[in-house]
């Protein structure tokens, strides 16, 4: 009676989650239902669901492209994808809206799967060997990667799971990293497609890519584009003692997109029509936290500044209080010789010339 009381509450916050979840989300959960028992059907062939290099376009099986990535074979992962999806949206869906949400699910997805059989196409170029061109992919790790980078965009500090252990916190910004490890941990203990993994990395890439150099912000997506802050920078996600490791070898990636225009090139120049007070907002972190630390220091040189001078005492004498009220200010006079300022300056004198030339100067 315990357990079963126990787990009452869990199961009204889990209904009342579901039902009050956005409409984009239920239909992205009934259509990944839906996929799945499409693959119990027999005669149903996972190649006809999932996507491979060698039956993408030479069979032109072109829908592979959406269906791999809403395709799981097994019921668990099925379950992870509707937690990683609940979760997100509750966070990325007001703010995003709903259009602009299924549109990074809909991208994520075709382009994960797309650029999985990318990479297994090179390694059949390189090493020769038709496995490549025949290994399928599927599953929604990509898109839980790419969600997992959004929420550590929207709130990184935020604290998933305690370890008072070893007095450490899992936060938001460690999440996406740890999707990455425990794919690699799953694939070797076979409980996961190496091809799976692949898929996770690649949506980790492409959910970056999009939030970082193409997404609209501010009201109405008209404001600038992408989220160039060092916060968001795709060494940050890994740890302080790797980050000095994967910043070349990003820039080298970056500038390679770049000259394939994959990847807009960054630019100084900020367009002042878009900087307005719907994106107010959108000022970088590290922009707030310079800003923060300047007002601190300036804080703290006005209070070490010289206290002002007394006011005369009222007790002291009339006289006195005269001759403080009289004093005339200490004025400098400096005088300064004209000619030669004129010449240092490498103008001609005023000294009645007004500008003309000397007569014998021609």
């Amino acid at each position: 009676m315990a357990a079963g009381q126990g787990t009452r509450p869990l199961a009204n916050q889990v209904a009342k989650t579901v039902v009050d979840s956005a409409p984009v989300v239920k239909i992205v959960c009934v259509c990944l239902t839906v996929v799945y028992f499409v693959g119990l059907i027999p005669g149903v062939s996972v190649k006809n669901l999932a996507i491979s290099a060698g039956t993408f376009l030479p069979q032109f099986k072109i829908w592979t492209a959406l269906t791999a990535g809403f395709y799981e074979q097994h019921v668990i992962y099925l379950l992870l994808d509707f937690v990683a999806l609940f979760s997100s949206s509750a966070t990325l869906q007001p703010l995003w809206g709903g259009e602009e949400f299924i549109r990074f699910i809909l991208l994520v997805q075709v382009l994960t799967s797309i650029s999985v059989i990318l990479v297994y196409f090179f390694l059949y170029v390189v090493v020769r060997r038709e496995w490549f061109l025949f290994t399928t992919f599927n599953g929604m790790g990509g898109l839980v990667a790419a969600l997992a980078v959004a929420m550590k965009q929207v709130m990184p500090e935020q604290t998933i799971a305690p370890i008072p252990v070893i007095g450490w916190s899992l936060r938001m910004k460690h999440v996406p990293l740890s999707v990455v490890a425990a794919g690699g941990v799953l694939a070797a203990l076979r409980l996961l497609p190496v091809s799976a993994v692949v898929g996770i990395c690649e949506g980790f890439f492409v959910g970056w890519a999009y939030l970082r150099f193409y997404q609209r912000q501010g009201a109405g997506r008209e404001g600038i584009r992408g989220d160039r802050s060092a916060a968001f920078a795709f060494s940050a996600f890994f740890p302080e003692v790797l980050q000095p490791i994967v910043n070349p070898i990003s820039a080298v990636v970056y500038t390679a997109l770049v000259t394939l225009r994959l990847c807009p090139k960054q630019s100084s120049i900020v367009d002042i029509d878009t900087f307005n007070s719907t994106n107010i907002h959108l000022l970088s972190a590290d922009a707030q936290r310079q800003r923060e630390l300047a007002l601190k220091a300036l804080n703290s040189r006005l209070k070490d500044a010289d206290e002002p001078e007394a006011w005369p005492s009222m007790d002291g004498d009339t006289a006195d209080m005269e001759d403080a009220t009289n004093a005339k200010p200490h004025v400098a006079h400096v005088e300064v010789d004209m000619s030669q300022a004129s010449a240092a300056a490498g103008t001609p004198s005023s000294n009645g010339s007004s500008g003309k030339p000397d007569a014998g100067s021609s």
